[in-house]
């Protein structure tokens, strides 16, 4: 699961197509938020990875 923090809906184009070219297929869920950011700060990505059990971690 991926949630993007993006200072300017405008900027959202641009981020869908550097998304996809850096995520690819099948896509995780995301949630996108439009909020103020530090100055000079367009974008954050917060991202959760959950691991498969072939792991040996828990699977939640």
């Amino acid at each position: 699961m991926l949630r993007v923090y993006l200072t300017d809906p405008a900027h959202l184009a641009e981020m869908n197509e550097a998304y996809a070219a850096a995520v690819g297929e099948p896509f995780p869920t995301r949630t996108t938020v439009y909020m103020r950011l530090p100055p000079r700060l367009l974008v954050e990505v917060d991202a959760l990875a959950v691991l498969d059990d072939r792991s040996g971690w828990p699977v939640v």
